[in-house]
């Protein structure tokens, strides 16, 4: 297993399996300096496009996920992996989602719960499934399913990496760094299996979710 944090092995592996076709647009999403491993299936898809704020990553569109400039009924689906905790108006852009997908289209959305903060620019807040579902609801979408991705010991591992990795920053201690790169690879590989054990599996405890609605 080699992996920074659960967080993002848990999603490399839900977009890999994730049945992408179309024409898809990627909010949020890098078309350069990628994070992770997942890459896009682009043999798979009629078209890939990226929006992002940020210009050095090379979006196809570069401005506020509020206001995409296309027409309405445009893309089949909607990946926003990630996004909606630097989002300021995230109700706003679920909207813009809806108006932008076909009908019958489909909303892709990851988004973390108990996770370190990770300002890109800022964090701005945590949804639990019934704020999400709640919201999507509000915006009409349909066929909703939400799904948690880990439970314990993913998110108490997240987090023992995020202290380190913050400690480390602040003064190059050198246990920190000997920690990071020789005990928690070993913690990482028993925390992977206690986590997948189904008595250590939690509804209120999760690293995030994984969702999928219609328009």
């Amino acid at each position: 297993m080699r992996f920074i944090t659960f967080r993002r092995h848990y999603l490399d592996q839900v977009l890999t399996l994730t049945n992408f076709y179309g024409k898809v647009l990627d909010v949020g999403g890098k078309k350069e300096n990628k994070r992770g491993s997942f890459r896009p299936p682009l043999d798979e898809v009629k078209s890939w496009e990226y929006l992002n704020v940020d210009k050095e990553t090379k979006p196809d569109y570069y401005c506020s996920a509020a206001a995409i400039p296309v027409d309405d009924n445009t893309f089949d689906i909607v990946l926003m992996s990630e996004v909606l905790e630097h989002l300021e108006n995230p109700e706003e852009v679920l909207s813009e989602c809806y108006r932008v997908l076909k009908k019958g289209g489909t909303l892709i959305l990851t988004v973390p719960f108990l996770y370190a903060i990770h300002a890109d620019p800022y964090d701005f807040q945590r949804w639990t499934d019934v704020k999400l579902k709640l919201e999507l609801d509000n915006h009409k979408f349909l066929e909703i399913t939400i799904s948690p991705m880990g439970s314990i010991f993913a998110v108490m591992y997240d987090l023992l990496y995020s202290s380190l990795t913050l400690a480390s920053k602040n003064s190059q201690s050198f246990r920190n760094r000997f920690i990071r790169k020789f005990i928690l690879p070993v913690i990482a590989k028993v925390f992977n299996w206690l986590d997948n054990i189904y008595i250590y599996k939690s509804q209120y405890i999760t690293t995030g979710y994984y969702v999928k609605a219609k328009k």
